[in-house]
């Protein structure tokens, strides 16, 4: 099989999942179609795939990381009062510190002292 078909045949499958999610949301959980329907899922995704490093089973720990990290901020919401944009800012910086630890191992990049 050539390369094109088979990027053309993922991307066909991968768009009908995803049609196939947000039908299910719409029909299911919420009834309607709102604008707040999926608030940032696929920025979330990114993030998910660039703290797995675009590793197919790291995938796993980064989107049980980052899920912990929003229910954690929803239930400090509820109980404490904190702002639920706190798991953006911890998600966010993880990211950030992943990715300098990336480009100092790749570019051998040493602090001087």
């Amino acid at each position: 099989m050539r390369v094109g078909n088979i990027l053309l045949i993922t991307a066909l499958i991968s768009g009908g999942l995803a049609g196939l999610a947000g039908y299910s949301e719409v029909a299911g959980l919420k009834g309607n179609l709102t604008l707040d329907l999926s608030p940032g899922f696929g920025y979330t995704g990114i993030v998910v795939a660039m703290l797995a490093q675009l590793h197919p089973l790291g995938v796993i720990g980064s989107a049980f990381f980052v899920a912990c990290i929003f229910v954690g901020a929803d239930a400090m919401s509820r109980s404490v009062g904190v702002p639920n944009y706190i798991a953006d800012v911890v998600v966010a910086t993880s990211l950030l510190c992943m990715l300098v630890s990336m480009l100092q191992v790749k570019y051998h990049i040493r602090w001087k002292s």
